[in-house]
């Protein structure tokens, strides 16, 4: 199937929310596992954000006129980030999801590199990137609870402030050798951010604790994380 590939459009954020949420709950709810978002508002309001963002670049996909997929790159840091990218349920098999990431990565062509987030059990997902060249890098494990142990002596864990923006930065320097203040930043404004402390001097940071799909993390050790 021949889709249709263009840039995105404020008016379309409906469109996409309701992909998003239709596509990611779909293959949540085949999988047994909790879905990612507990309503369609929630993907709508995230879309809107990203197609208003200067620094992230959308395109969707149509077919007979209508969007039956998006996808997003973010071109804030070094490293390019690609994600959301979903596919209309009814739509899906049909090599849309190919279409899509082919027009984000020519966008990403001559970068220092791509990077994504994949779950494991989206078999069909992580064969099209492996197809595409991306390599597993991490594995991610998602875990939910209440924490049996309080504060850790020695660390303290508070709300990121703007001053913490460069420590922070050079850390993830230090760790994964990138920078990525921009995405420190946009987090303070959208989320919740954290950093640790230990002998009194960032040593870990996470962007968005509370929402792990748009979540980072970087420590010097398993202690600070």
């Amino acid at each position: 199937m021949s889709a249709r590939i263009r840039p995105v459009l404020p008016d379309d954020a409906q469109a996409c929310g309701r992909i998003i949420y239709e596509a990611f709950n779909g293959i949540a709810d085949a999988h047994g596992v909790p879905r990612d978002f507990p309503s369609v508002d929630v993907p709508t309001q995230f879309a809107a954000m990203f197609i208003a963002h200067p620094s992230i670049f959308g395109v969707v996909a149509e077919v007979d006129g209508r969007v039956v997929g998006t996808a997003f790159v973010t071109e804030r840091d070094a490293i390019r980030a690609v994600g959301p990218v979903a596919v209309d349920p009814a739509h899906q098999g049909g090599g849309i999801g190919r279409q899509l990431m082919g027009a984000v990565l020519e966008r990403a062509k001559g970068t220092v590199g791509v990077r994504l987030v994949q779950e494991a059990f989206n078999t069909r997902s992580v064969a099209l990137y492996a197809s595409l060249g991306f390599e597993v890098q991490e594995p991610l494990l998602l875990m939910s609870g209440t924490p049996r142990s309080g504060a850790v002596p020695g660390f303290t864990v508070r709300p990121l402030v703007s001053d913490d923006i460069g420590p922070a930065a050079r850390l993830c320097v230090a760790v994964h050798g990138v920078d990525r203040s921009a995405e420190l930043r946009d987090a303070l404004n959208a989320f919740n951010p954290l950093v640790v402390e230990h002998d009194g001097r960032i040593t870990g940071y996470a962007t968005a604790p509370t929402f792990w799909p748009m979540n980072h993390g970087v420590a010097e050790t398993e202690g600070d994380m």
